[in-house]
């Protein structure tokens, strides 16, 4: 959804202000280990970096109040733009790490809300992603940004842990079309006709 006028106007004069991009790129950390540039702030209720840009509202503009955006978006508009980040309804993470800061292919990319889930409702089941991580979205990004906080190298332990596990071996060997979803025919008989 694009972003009103007044929002709009604050977000440029933000990615304008070396303050605020300053700022920002301090909440960006590096994980040895990972492609990924972790944020290590603020986190939404979806699991996304949070980044607080500005004031908007007052003088006939309507009610005063902060406007926060999601961090990869201030990101994504730093290397494209204000204007090309309005015309990106949503973007995607290829990485599957709603808290990566890295801008391009593999990371964070121009989508749709269409593509987006479609892309999440494929991924989440798949062994090892970390869209299937029992703690969710948010209570994932929290504890990893705690740990990127506190100790970087235990974020790409706590990743090749949930990797090992979604990678386990299963204990039976699954015939392959039972694993394709197809169910073999079965004939059963009754205990009179068996003798």
């Amino acid at each position: 959804m694009p972003l009103a006028d007044a929002p709009m106007r604050v977000l440029e004069e933000a990615l304008r202000d070396p303050a605020v991009v300053a700022r920002y790129r301090a909440k960006v950390l590096e994980v040895p280990g990972s492609d990924c540039l972790w944020w290590s702030a603020a986190v939404s209720g979806r699991g996304h970096g949070r980044f607080y840009v500005g004031t908007v509202g007052g003088e006939g503009e309507g009610e005063v109040r902060d406007l926060c955006v999601i961090a990869h978006r201030f990101g994504y508009a730093l290397v494209f733009g204000a204007a090309a980040l309005n015309s990106v309804p949503v973007l995607g993470h290829g990485c599957d790490n709603p808290i990566c800061q890295r801008i391009g292919a593999g990371h964070v990319h121009p989508s749709s809300h269409a593509a987006n889930r479609r892309a999440f409702l494929a991924r989440r089941s798949l062994a090892g992603n970390p869209l299937g991580d029992a703690r969710g979205a948010r209570g994932r990004s929290r504890e990893l940004r705690d740990l990127t906080r506190a100790d970087p190298a235990a974020v790409a332990a706590d990743q090749s842990r949930l990797l090992r596990l979604g990678l386990q071996l299963p204990l039976f060997d699954v015939p392959a079309h039972t694993a394709l979803g197809c169910m073999p025919s079965v004939t059963i008989r009754s205990s009179s006709a068996a003798r």
